[in-house]
This record gives structure tokens, C-alpha cells and sequence, in this order.
């Protein structure tokens, strides 16, 4: 029995332009946000959360907050998991092994990354760090693998 955890292909196409809607709004959202003050403000449960740098931390509480990065975030991470891991049009032994190849080189190039940027980059900013590194991998092996399908596709599919 071949088990495969990939989404259906019909996924793709939709998913992929949500990630890339969302990524868009992402930069623009850290880029643009010290000069503009788009936020949306909400009450939220948290399992930990407090009020700014000088506030007590609230466990298992409800915190006003603004909710506008983690709605980015949560699509993008769901969006470009669906595109990343969506079947293809046709999918054989060659995808698997070139989507396999992909997720070995984007595990090892984010981390070389995230260690170079562990060395290198302090105090508040490497929150940013943490931020990109929750989606760093998933950016990388999208890239990676379109390239590699790319090559694939355009040396002939057919050609043993």
C-alpha cells in the first residue's frame, strides 16, 4: 500500500497565490509599519501574554492586542504548506526524488542561515530573526524545488 501525504493538485493553484498574496503583505506589513499604523486590534486568548515591556505576564488570559501579523502569518504558513506540499500534475518516482532533494538542501541551507544569524544579529532584532525563521524553510524549498521541477521540465520529461 502506497501511503502519500501530499494535498490533492486542484490545491495548487489557489494556494499558491494566497502564499504569495500573503508573503507580499507580509513584507509590506514590517516594512511600511513604523510609518503607517495598520493594525487590527482584537481581544485574544493567550496562553501567556502581557501589556508592553514593563507589564506582568497573564497566563491562560484574554489580552488586547494587535492580531494583524499572526493573520499574515497563519496565512502564510497554512498557504504555502498546501502549495508546497500539493501533488503534481504528474507525479512520479522523479517529483518525489526531486521534492525529497529540495527539503534535504532548504533544511540544511535555513539552518546554516539561522546559525549564521544566531552569531550575528542581537537584542531586539533578532526577534525579526525569529519571525522569518518560522517560514524560511517552507520560502526556501518552494524555490528550490520550483527550480529543480523547472530544469526537470525543460530537459524532457520523457527523455531515459
Amino acid at each position: 500500500m502506497k501511503t502519500t501525504y501530499l494535498f490533492p493538485y486542484r490545491y495548487k493553484f489557489v494556494s499558491g497565490i494566497v502564499f504569495l498574496a500573503s508573503f507580499i503583505l507580509f513584507v509590506l506589513f514590517y516594512y511600511f509599519n513604523e510609518y503607517a499604523d495598520f493594525n487590527i486590534k482584537a481581544k485574544v486568548f493567550a496562553i501567556v501574554g502581557n501589556s508592553g515591556f514593563e507589564g506582568k505576564n497573564k497566563w491562560f488570559d484574554w489580552v488586547q492586542t494587535s492580531i494583524t501579523d499572526e493573520i499574515l502569518f497563519a496565512f502564510l504558513i497554512i498557504s504555502g504548506l498546501v502549495y508546497a506540499f500539493s501533488k503534481e500534475k504528474t507525479e512520479d518516482e522523479m517529483v518525489a526524488s526531486i521534492r525529497l532533494n529540495s527539503l534535504v538542501k532548504a533544511t540544511i541551507g535555513n539552518y546554516l542561515i539561522l546559525l549564521f544569524l544566531y552569531l550575528t544579529v542581537y537584542g531586539f532584532s533578532f526577534l525579526m530573526v525569529l519571525d522569518v525563521a518560522m517560514f524560511s524553510q517552507l520560502l526556501i524549498f518552494i524555490v528550490l524545488f520550483r527550480i529543480s521541477m523547472y530544469r526537470f521540465n525543460k530537459s524532457g520529461r520523457n527523455e531515459e
